[in-house]
């Protein structure tokens, strides 16, 4: 009877591992298609900022509170991107650069990419919640 007890734990086990890592990968999917959701945003503010902008220096035509309401509106986007970003490099075990802002596994001190130095508190802070992770 152990050894059927065994056998029903290790795939007790198997499938609660299973499905964390199904949790995992879904929530990193929501969070990169949020992610390209608010860069079009951006973009869309953008472009329409320029239009505006080309408006006004061809037909002299003011625009100045729809371009300012767009600009609110694309600091607001780019702020949930940064904000979506660092979830995203919390879920893969990673921390943002400061310096280039790539995504950069926790086992650099520095950036691969641009040689910044990685926020320790950050790096060590992921570590310590991958060791965590792993003793659940």
């Amino acid at each position: 009877m152990a050894l059927w007890d065994d056998i029903a734990k290790s795939a007790k086990d198997a499938a609660a591992y299973t499905m964390k890592k199904t949790e995992e990968l879904t929530s990193i999917a929501k969070i990169k298609m949020s992610i390209h959701s608010e860069e079009n945003n951006l973009d869309k503010c953008f472009a329409e900022i320029g239009s505006l902008y080309y408006a006004y220096q061809r037909q002299g035509e003011d625009h100045t509170s729809e371009i300012a309401a767009l600009l609110m509106e694309a600091d607001q986007a780019q702020a949930k991107i940064k904000c979506l970003r660092d979830s995203l490099a919390k879920l893969q075990k990673s921390v943002i650069c400061p310096g280039c802002s790539a995504q950069v596994t926790t086992e650099y001190d520095f950036c691969p990419l641009c040689g910044a130095k990685l926020k320790e508190e950050e790096a060590h802070q992921n570590e310590a919640d991958n060791e965590t992770d792993e003793e659940a």
